[in-house]
């Protein structure tokens, strides 16, 4: 048996093989990234993960963690504690902090944005580029994390980075 199948096999019978390899290639993925991140610019991002109402994440999420490991900065500076409603903060539309905002990042999911969305988010953020993302690599923690580190490098990298939208 080859490829996921096999992988899936490999791992059912070999369980604390499986789980070596993951934090391995977790660790491999981890350095890279902060090795990689020293160089790039902070940034502050609003990531938005749905609309009517506005809602954006807590920084003491694992979303939020995983986009500080790449000098992204998430706003509002809101902690939300272990569970509950506080974790993802709703936005009015007008705080001041979101002249701040340098990127928005557009999820897609919970709800999936799309780009007849950047018109509204432009008109809370003006100044900030707006770009979709992946929820599920960024905000899916455990077997995702790998790949969700190496999308974090992509997003990162400006040879690599994903289309972004014009202002």
């Amino acid at each position: 048996m080859a490829g996921v199948e096999g992988e899936r096999l490999g791992a059912e019978q070999h369980p604390l093989d499986a789980a070596e390899t993951l934090c391995s290639r977790y660790q491999q993925a981890h350095s890279a990234l902060a090795q990689a991140a020293r160089a790039w610019p902070r940034e502050r991002v609003l990531y938005l993960i749905w609309k009517d109402p506005w809602m954006t994440v807590a920084r003491d999420t694992y979303l939020s963690r995983m986009l500080a490991r790449i000098g992204w900065q998430t706003l509002p500076e809101l902690t939300g504690g272990y569970a509950g409603a506080a974790r993802y903060p709703t936005l009015k539309g007008d705080e001041p902090w979101l002249g701040e905002v340098e990127r928005v990042l557009l999820s897609s999911e919970p709800f999936a944005f799309q780009d007849r969305h950047r018109a509204e988010v432009r008109a809370l953020c003006p100044a900030a580029q707006v770009l979709r993302v992946d929820g599920e690599l960024l905000s899916w923690y455990g077997s995702r994390a790998v790949a969700g580190l190496r999308y974090l490098r992509t997003l990162a990298d400006d040879d690599n980075a994903a289309p972004r939208s014009s202002a």
